[in-house]
């Protein structure tokens, strides 16, 4: 069989130009030449921006967090916000300061949420795909100051391992969300609309000084949905 030929067919006259091109592959079957139409499908929106983040060293906690009064991170979409947050990838790194027994299992809870009040906890700069390019309207903080939030649902987890005594550990590194091959597909991603957001804490307890240590990155666009 022949191979195929990128093509297109021209189309009438529309009194506003020479007329438009619907675009085709040819292929040759049977000894006839014929097109093929064919669909690319793509997501209505423009991309404003793409973003990273990647926090510092994080001990993990003895006690609970609830993700309300307290957590490690709140990745927060002001209500004021042209945009919608799409979280396009997060992944943990773990390791441990030292070798005393740590038998716990904790778990880091990644879970949305919405909230009322004006944010004014400590914030962070993530870094942007383009040093040129527009400043990130999600924002990134350490601190829920001045929100109160109304937790959603986990959209996923990771458990932190045990250390034994004289044994190190590291852990290999986990995602919890990776790039959807249906990227421009509305529904591949996690969406955080104006007024929502995710927040990072701890729903099942460490122990007392607990060695283990973790790091977090994350990457969303933000995009213009209109």
């Amino acid at each position: 069989m022949a191979d195929v030929i990128a093509s297109s067919i021209k189309l009438p006259d529309d009194s506003s130009n020479s007329g438009k091109n619907l675009r085709t592959e040819t292929r040759v079957i049977g000894g006839t030449t014929v097109h093929e139409q064919f669909v690319v499908p793509i997501m209505g929106l423009t991309i404003t921006g793409k973003y990273f983040y990647s926090s510092t060293q994080l001990s993990v906690s003895a006690t609970i967090q609830d993700g309300l009064a307290t957590g490690f991170l709140w990745l927060q979409l002001p209500s004021t916000a042209t945009v919608t947050a799409l979280i396009k990838g997060i992944t943990r790194d773990c390791s441990t300061s030292s070798t005393v027994v740590a038998p716990t299992a904790p778990v880091l809870s990644f879970t949305k949420f919405t909230f009322t009040g004006t944010a004014s906890g400590t914030s962070v700069t993530p870094v942007k795909f383009q040093t040129a390019g527009v400043a990130n309207q999600m924002i990134v903080r350490t601190a829920v100051t001045g929100m109160t939030n109304t937790l959603i649902g986990d959209v996923g987890h990771f458990t932190i391992p045990a250390v034994l005594t004289g044994v190190g550990q590291v852990h290999a590194q986990e995602h919890i969300l990776v790039p959807d091959p249906q990227a421009f597909i509305r529904g591949s991603d996690l969406e955080i609309a104006p007024g929502e957001g995710l927040v990072v804490y701890q729903s099942v307890a460490g122990t007392t000084s607990d060695p283990r240590r973790f790091s977090l990155q994350v990457k969303w666009i933000e995009v213009d949905l209109t």
